[in-house]
């Protein structure tokens, strides 16, 4: 504070023959007020300061540097009574006072005040020897515009502290929620951050029910400092920072821990690839399972703290990570990013884009990969104060983060929820749920899920089943038509397809126990997922997804043979029919062959409508015949 105090009385005294009348015996006094400062003296510096605008009270400069020593205090009171009465002896002199004024002003939350002080500052800052600010004061000009509109037009608000089985004096925040609404969050005491977890009963913002908190065993709390958890939507994946690690490549780095059954896996550094010799932190995975948002103050990045991604690769290892670009990162700091189940909406918290002061939290809406220019999430969700820790539930209704700037509050930080107004929801996710069964009764198995957008052939949701109990639970958003494939080492894959977009919106949950068959001779496999162009053979691009996984489980079987088969109903002429069938069956076999498969381990086959497994007389049994299987003949 000294030091920058110096240069910028040191500045004056540089400017005094350009700007002020010449006063030796002011400029005398000045120089001495000045060694005071640079000496640590600033008391001293402070009571020579006051002499010279008393016995010299039209002498500008003292008054501009008495401005700025309080300024440096943060006794903003005196720093804004000295700053306006330099400006007000000559408005010319210093330039940097309006700037700060400026600053004062705003913070007093007298903004048409500050907006005249920012504007003079911007249409005179051309003068010379002064360091000039003029893209934050144009930054400012546009913050007080938007304060003034969010003021008039405030969003709908009403927060509600989660309550004393969660929160007390300690520092609760960073909240993450399952699915299947089990809660997480970090609380720091003493300088130590570990996690806790609690059950959630009642997920209503009008009557909310959760239960006492419980801190995690380990391996997930250790010694170490543990925090900023982000749970996958099944909660079976807990992505977290560490700090100060043995295995680390920074101050702090990301890690992953997977659960089955109560059991955490001891937590596994996610590498390189993600982690940096910086701090990385607050990580949000996708519902893909596969998408990690984080936050790192790494070298090359657009401010002090930015927004980056990385993508898990099928062998396990993860994509070098990428910053998220400048329309989302800006000079200043981004930070708790979370990324909805639904992957159409990212929120994150910012101090760089346009808002109300502070950490503001902001929406990106997310279509085809694509992310929209951040929106301020509104007044008086955002205030002058810092808003972070956003978290919004999977049906997108219900909101949480952390705060200590409410009323309602057991001490330090604390999280709340609210209901989200309809603008800024995401587009609502449903959850599918079941177990994985096996044909062998073969216990310890554990099965990769996978569901594909069928419009865009993009992973949408994938998890693995739980080793321990079989289960499995997934993310799907609305209003899309989806592909799933299920595959297990040992198994013959399982493939579904379903439309989620007519669905009723009193369904938030669909329940579906998949059963998986052993790779053994004459089992069969109806392929729901390839489809053709209609009375033709041509393979749509929607049958890629599944073409890959049938041709995976070749690879990985290099001993099997298959029967590919093709079925119509019994709509048309019998001989065309035949034809038909037969023509699709060649042509998955020619898919897989120019895929590298030996044609002699594939029979192509076409039974027309001899083999129908419903009935033809309903379009739903009909559709259900025109079909596709492999077989394992050897």
């Amino acid at each position: 504070m000294v030091k920058k105090t110096f240069i910028y009385i040191l500045c004056i005294l540089s400017a005094l023959s350009v700007f002020c009348q010449k006063n030796d015996k002011a400029d005398k006094l000045m120089t001495k007020a000045l060694n005071y400062l640079n000496q640590e003296k600033e008391d001293k510096c402070i009571s020579t300061l006051l002499d010279i605008t008393k016995q010299y009270p039209d002498y500008a400069p003292a008054f501009a540097a008495l401005g700025q020593v309080y300024y440096s205090k943060e006794d903003y009171n005196n720093a804004c009574l000295f700053y306006e009465k330099s400006i007000q002896i000559d408005k010319d002199y210093d330039l940097n006072s309006f700037y700060r004024l400026g600053i004062i002003k705003k913070q007093n939350k007298e903004y048409s005040k500050a907006k005249e002080y920012f504007n003079y500052y911007i249409q005179n800052q051309k003068k010379p020897k002064y360091r000039l600010r003029k893209e934050e004061s144009e930054k400012e000009v546009k913050n007080i515009d938007f304060i003034l509109h969010a003021l008039e037009n405030p969003v709908e608000f009403q927060p509600k502290n989660i309550g004393k089985n969660i929160n007390d004096s300690n520092y609760q925040y960073l909240p993450t929620l399952t699915m299947d609404n089990k809660l997480y969050f970090t609380e720091r005491k003493d300088n130590n951050e570990d996690f806790y977890s609690a059950d959630v009963s009642s997920l209503n913002a009008d009557n909310f029910s959760v239960s006492l908190k419980t801190k995690l065993p380990p391996p997930l709390n250790s010694e170490d400092n543990e925090g900023a958890a982000s749970i996958s939507p099944d909660g079976r994946f807990l992505y977290f920072a560490k700090c100060n690690a043995s295995d680390g490549f920074g101050s702090c780095d990301i890690y992953v821990s997977e659960r089955n059954g109560n059991a955490w896996s001891k937590p596994k550094n996610l590498g390189e690839n993600v982690n940096s010799p910086a701090w990385d932190s607050q990580p949000s995975i996708a519902s893909d399972g596969r998408t990690l948002f984080f936050v790192s103050n790494r070298e090359g990045g657009f401010g002090k703290s930015d927004i980056y991604y990385s993508y898990l690769r099928k062998d396990g290892t993860w994509t070098k990570a990428k910053n998220l670009g400048e329309k989302i990162n800006t000079s200043e700091n981004e930070i708790s990013p979370f990324i909805h189940p639904s992957n159409t909406t990212l929120y994150f918290s910012s101090d760089g884009h346009i808002g109300m002061g502070g950490q503001d939290i902001f929406y990106s809406k997310i279509e085809n990969g694509k992310f929209s220019s951040p929106i301020n999430i509104g007044y008086p969700i955002n205030t002058d104060a810092d808003e972070t820790c956003f978290f919004v539930n999977s049906e997108g209704s219900i909101a949480f983060y952390a705060s200590n700037a409410l009323e309602e509050n057991f001490g330090n930080t604390d999280i709340y929820f609210f209901n989200l107004y309809k603008q800024a929801q995401p587009t609502k996710v449903i959850t599918l749920k079941g177990k994985i069964l096996y044909d062998d009764f073969r216990k310890g198995n554990q099965a990769l899920l996978e569901i594909k957008n069928l419009k865009t052939n993009r992973i949408i949701a994938s998890t693995t089943s739980d080793k321990t109990n079989d289960k499995y639970l997934l993310a799907l958003p609305i209003g899309e038509e989806y592909a799933m494939n299920v595959t297990c080492e040992g198994y013959l894959f399982y493939s579904e397809n379903f439309s989620l977009k007519e669905i009723n919106d009193s369904i938030s949950t669909i329940e579906e126990d998949i059963t998986l068959q052993a790779i053994k001779e004459g089992q069969s496999v109806v392929l729901k997922n390839i489809f053709f162009e209609t009375n033709s053979f041509e393979l749509k691009q929607e049958s890629n997804a599944e073409l890959q996984t049938l041709l995976e489980l070749m690879q990985r079987n290099p001993n099997i043979r298959i029967e590919i088969s093709g079925h119509t109903d019994n709509v048309g002429k019998d001989d065309y029919n035949l034809t038909l069938s037969e023509n699709r069956a060649k042509n998955v076999k020619l898919w897989l062959t120019n895929n590298g498969i030996d044609s002699q381990r594939i029979v192509a086959k076409g039974y027309g409508k001899t083999k129908p497994i419903a009935d033809n007389t309903t379009e739903e049994g009909r559709q259900q015949n025109r079909r596709t299987e492999f077989k394992i003949i050897k």
